[in-house]
This record gives C-alpha cells, sequence and structure tokens, in this order.
C-alpha cells in the first residue's frame, strides 16, 4: 500500500471543517480511481494547517491518480484560501486498526 500525503497551511481555525467539506465533495471521485483505498485528514485549529491522505493499493494506482488529484487539490486550495506546504509519497509499511466497539455476546 502506498500513501500520497498533502500538507496545507494557512486555512485558518476553522481548518478542519474546510477539510471536511473538500473530502465530501471529494469521495465518490476519487471512489472511482482502481486501486483507491481510503482517505485520513488531520487537522490542526493551532497553525490552521492540514495534512490529506490518500491510500492506494500500489504505486501504480498512486501515479495513475496524480494528474487528476492535482487538478482538485490545486482548486480547493485555492477556493479555501490556503497554500500547498508539500506533497509527498510514501510506503505504508504497517496499518493497525483497533475495533474499539465492545463486542456483542
Amino acid at each position: 500500500m502506498y500513501a500520497s500525503v498533502t500538507t496545507v497551511r494557512g486555512a485558518g481555525p476553522e481548518v478542519g471543517v474546510t477539510a471536511k467539506m473538500a473530502a465530501d465533495s471529494m469521495l465518490s471521485w476519487l471512489n472511482q480511481f482502481e486501486g483507491y483505498c481510503g482517505l485520513l485528514i488531520f487537522a490542526s485549529p493551532e497553525t490552521g494547517s492540514a495534512r490529506i491522505m490518500t491510500l492506494w493499493e500500489d504505486w501504480d494506482a498512486l501515479e495513475r491518480s496524480e494528474r487528476g488529484r492535482a487538478q482538485v487539490r490545486e482548486s480547493m486550495i485555492a477556493t479555501a484560501g490556503a497554500q500547498l506546504e508539500s506533497v509527498e509519497r510514501y510506503e505504508v509499511v504497517l496499518e493497525e486498526r483497533v475495533d474499539s466497539r465492545p463486542s456483542s455476546a
């Protein structure tokens, strides 16, 4: 699995709300890409920054989606009045999820 992590700054203290609205509009679009595996958004109201992480099945899926993601990213950043700080790619070397819901017996 691979991840693309976009960092934006300057979105102000409502960065979480803005990032969530942007993500809501992107989800159906992202789901159309073969190899798309998920989306995580991290927001810091203190700094007005956000990190948007998209997860991809393999390197090829990440590469195939790059051009479209760049166009959408630029449009959404301009609309939010934020600045693009970085776009980085990572290999996901560990993924663990813990189900915190109590089991029903």
